[in-house]
């Protein structure tokens, strides 16, 4: 299979250009038809197009052809013979328009109205979806889910279909941690360090929605080997309002504030949040060390650890409009984040000639300092999608982290001391320039090409202090031999040319090509020799999506990915806070490259049922795992090597549906199969994965609603191992105040159980173990949020993101 796929690029992308001409067909009109319907769905308020809004043709109560419209708000039908139908148009966030009968060929401008204004026409309110679908991702609408106005973007991400995250906070897309994440379109430094850190400092309550991307175009970055997640935060694009969004609980508290200001030329934004989190955990360690299979020694350990997470963010963002052409726009953001833990420690190890039992104690202190600019120019052409988009972006990054564990006799007496701080910092450079260029008059035929450019320097200096030439001593002396510095540098320098093709038979065809070229070095003080690689990936794509109807539509999708190592994972610092369990970067790691094959359906029923599945196969021979071997003194040193090959065979469903006019229900289900594979450890491990999540939510009348969700795994796979399965679940009530301008929200999490246990099992030629461990997640919540000014955001439309470069145009005078 790897073979085939190593050609397959080439050929998709020669077929796919042949087959352009045939599938470029016109639209007949059936037999009974002798009216076609064009028209067009503005905003009422601003004449703003709006995508994706739902037109149907109803003629006696029945349903005959329903349509969603493009991305400039257009829409086509065709009418039959029959009746006298109407046309009824909805959106979320919007009162719903019924025109009057239609009795011959028309050219419409539907305008719809917010439901923050008052309209005497009123017909129906717009329903909210909490998933939407197009050919190249799933849309999450947070605001969608009652309980995400409490807890962090970690819990939020849980009920996020296609995406699982651990007992321990770690995000997997396809049980891949290896995941690219932008915030509001554009890549974050912030989530490129620390990714399960990062997602602690952002409040739910501050995200709009969450775009899963599995089948990027070539005009993303190729990093990022299972895809693309796209947070969009809450920022308004129109009208003067503020919101304030309170949440208080024994497990985490946040608050978040957000102020939105347009004139005629400019746009103003500026966001705060602020978020504290508690988490214990409580685990046992019981590890045998082998040599030829045979036990040489035996480790036990029960440890009970406590982290504090706190975290802060702000951002300021302007928009400057010198004509309805042009927008210019800066955003400069500041993220504060800490994860201080304590953890108490029982260790017992004892082999043929050792026997050593003591009581440890370990700080660690973590913390980062983030600061961020970008600037972004959009230009917009006469010819209809023609634009040009240059964005740039300056990162300063401060990183902290020092542990300090001392050990004890069982009498009490003091034997050892360790301290360990280390010191990052990091610059962060991109430039790239996104030109879009029509091939026909619609504006939906296009080709897009740019290039970036996108340099990093980060600097590393650690040492290691301890009182080992004087053990019981509170002097403790440096440790030259684990001390040192380094200075990494990489350079990335992409290019890149899609093309998208839409034909009036319903074909989307995208074919792209990307070429990156990376250069890596880094400098140590030490004697540590220094090392530079340079190397360059050619990256295809293809998308080939088929609207078979108004119900189902298909896909097809092939796509390259790559996984550089992090500077993280390039660093050889030693965490030794538990020095049994010794922890580093490995700075001869080598990039990923992930290719994937997916084949994908949806169909939508008029009732609003909606169905979305997919089957994929993936294969990365140059995988990158995390890598633990015991040595002679019973000592585990974990580390991440480019040491095996795996392949995932893998399907997933998604559905969601109206029970009844009030009550929704959404589910998911995902299973595949993994085969990991090193030859050069002579390690193998294969075994299937489930996961499942449900959420269902009734309104009630006088603005009451309720809502349950859960998920569930059957737990992750590894190269040496495997979890077992891990669970979680939520109620939430809310009550609507002061004209459904407030809200309070009260949740419930995992109220049956103080604690969800959870087991690890590793084997390799060197040890075998077993790591069972306590979470406790059982919490409550009580959060308020509100919404005040002049006028408010729609809720339910995602936000225009400048990466996308989606169409944000504004009217001529």
């Amino acid at each position: 299979m790897f073979r085939v796929l190593k050609h397959f690029p080439i050929a998709i992308l020669f077929v796919s250009i042949l087959c352009l001409p045939s599938l470029y067909a016109q639209h007949q009109v059936g037999k009974n038809a002798v009216y076609e319907i064009k028209g067009k769905v503005v905003d009422a308020s601003n004449a703003l197009p709006i995508e994706h809004a739902t037109v149907s043709l109803i003629s006696a109560g029945k349903v005959l052809q329903t349509v969603t419209t493009d991305l400039d708000g257009g829409f086509k039908l065709v009418m039959p013979r029959i009746g006298n139908p109407s046309i009824l148009v909805t959106y979320v966030g919007y009162e719903s328009h019924l025109s009057k009968s239609i009795t011959s060929s028309k050219v419409l401008e539907v305008r719809l109205v917010s439901q923050f204004q008052s309209l005497e026409e009123i017909v129906v309110k717009g329903k909210r979806k909490p998933i939407r679908y197009k050919s190249d991702k799933l849309i999450y609408d947070a605001g969608s889910d009652i309980s995400n106005k409490a807890g962090s973007a970690v819990d939020l991400l849980r009920k996020v279909p296609l995406l699982t995250v651990g007992s321990n906070g770690e995000l997997r897309m396809r049980g891949n941690t290896n995941i690219k994440v932008l915030l509001n379109g554009i890549p974050s430094g912030i989530m490129a360090k620390n990714l399960k850190d990062a997602l602690k400092m952002i409040p739910a309550s501050s995200i709009k929605s969450v775009e899963v991307i599995t089948s990027p175009s070539a005009k993303y970055e190729a990093e990022g080997a299972a895809g693309i997640i796209n947070i969009i935060t809450k920022k308004s694009i129109r009208g003067a309002h503020g919101s304030l969004d309170v949440s208080l609980g024994n497990l985490d508290q946040s608050g978040s504030g957000s102020w939105s200001m347009t004139t005629e030329k400019f746009d103003f934004n500026f966001n705060a949040t602020m978020n504290a989190e508690r988490e214990r955990n409580r685990s046992t360690l019981q590890r045998t060390s082998l040599s030829n299979g045979v036990s040489v020694g035996e480790l036990l350990q029960h440890n009970d650890a406590t982290e504090k997470d706190r975290g802060a963010s702000a951002s300021l963002g302007f928009v400057y409009r010198p004509d309805s052409s042009q927008k210019i726009g800066a955003d400069l953001s500041y993220w504060y984040g800490s994860w201080p833990a304590r953890s108490s420690l029982y260790n017992l190890y004892q082999d043929g000639n050792t026997y050593a039992e003591y009581n440890q104690f370990s700080q660690q202190q973590n913390s980062v300092k983030y600061y961020e600019l970008s600037l972004n120019y959009l230009k917009k052409f006469r010819r209809k999608s023609q634009e040009l988009q240059i964005i740039g972006l300056a990162a300063r990054s401060n990183d902290r982290s020092e542990y300090i564990t001392s050990q004890k006799e069982m009498s009490g007496v003091s034997s050892f001391k360790e301290k360990g701080p280390n010191k990052g910092d990091s610059w962060d450079f991109d430039v790239q320039a996104d030109y879009t260029h029509p091939i026909d008059a619609t504006g939906k035929n296009v080709i897009e090409t740019g290039m970036k450019l996108k340099r990093s320097n980060s600097g590393s200096l650690y040492t290691v202090f301890n009182n080992e030439h004087a053990p019981g001593s509170e002097e403790l002396v440096e440790i030259l031999s684990r001390s040192d510095k380094m200075d990494y540098y990489s350079t990335i320098l992409a290019g890149y040319m899609s093309l998208k093709i839409e034909t009036d038979d319903q074909w989307t065809i995208r074919p792209g090509i990307r070429f990156e070229t990376t250069v890596l070095e880094a400098d140590f003080r030490s004697s540590t020799p220094s090392f530079k690689s340079k190397f360059g990936n050619w990256v295809p794509t293809l998308l080939v999506a088929k609207k078979v109807n108004d119900h189902h539509e298909l896909k097809f999708a092939y796509t390259e990915r790559i996984r550089r190592p992090w500077i993280w994972d390039l660093n050889p610092y030693v965490n030794a806070s538990d020095p049994r369990n010794l922890l580093s970067g490995n700075p001869l790691l080598r990039p990923e490259r992930i290719r994937v094959v997916e084949l994908g359906h949806n169909y939508s029923a008029a009732s609003g049922f909606n169905l979305n599945s997919s089957v994929y196969y993936s294969t990365n021979n140059n995988s990158i795992e995390q890598l633990t071997v015991v040595d002679s003194l019973g000592i585990s040193r974990t580390t991440p090597s480019n040491i095996a090959t795996n392949k995932r065979l893998g399907t997933q469903v998604n559905l969601s549906m109206e029970l009844q006019p009030n009550w929704m229900l959404n589910g998911g289900l995902e299973l595949y199969y993994v085969w990991f594979r090193s030859p050069a450890l002579q390690v193998r491990n294969s075994n299937g994965f489930y996961a499942a999540n449900l959420s269902s939510s009734y309104g009630l009348s006088k603005g009451y609603s309720l809502q349950i969700s859960g998920d569930y795994s059957n737990g992750y796979v590894t190269l040496q191992g495997r979890n077992t399965a891990e669970w979680s679940y939520r109620f939430s009530a809310q009550k609507e105040l002061w004209n459904d301008r407030a809200s309070i929200v009260f949740t419930v999490s995992n109220p049956f159980q103080r604690a969800m246990k959870q087991r690890n099992m590793a084997v390799s030629p060197s040890f075998r173990s077993t790591t069972s461990n306590n979470y406790y997640n059982r919490s409550i919540s009580l959060s308020f949020s509100w919404k005040f000014g002049a006028s408010r955001q729609k809720e339910g439309t995602a936000e225009k993101s400048p990466r996308e470069m989606e169409h944000i145009p504004h009217r001529r005078k």
